[in-house]
């Protein structure tokens, strides 16, 4: 296994990080207030989870003047767990083709 694999489930460990990436689905594209609002966090704190995500490429930001806007980087997210699972040998075809359209 990679140090780049135990990097990228070390960035969802959190549980704090795994509730910004669902909020972020549900949300597609929010700023770092409106999810402070949602988790009822620190922004300090909300920052640095999504610079963490960030690094790992998870989620993308957007900025517009002084807001930055993130969204999950659905693809990324599917090509980091499919990159794992093939370094395992699991044959990634099991996957079904139905969930990958709903990750778009």
């Amino acid at each position: 296994m990679s140090d780049t694999h135990a990097r990228f489930f070390k960035s969802l460990s959190s549980r704090s990080r795994t509730k910004i990436l669902q909020i972020l689905a549900d949300k597609d594209e929010l700023s770092v207030e409106e999810i402070t609002k949602l988790l009822d966090i620190a922004g300090a704190t909300v920052s640095r989870h999504l610079q963490i995500l960030r690094i790992q490429e998870i989620v993308s930001v957007r900025r517009d003047a002084q807001n930055r806007y993130y969204s999950l980087n659905r693809p990324q997210l599917v090509q980091q767990v499919t990159a794992f699972l093939t370094d395992l040998k699991i044959d990634t075809s099991l996957i079904s083709t139905t969930r990958d359209s709903s990750l778009k």
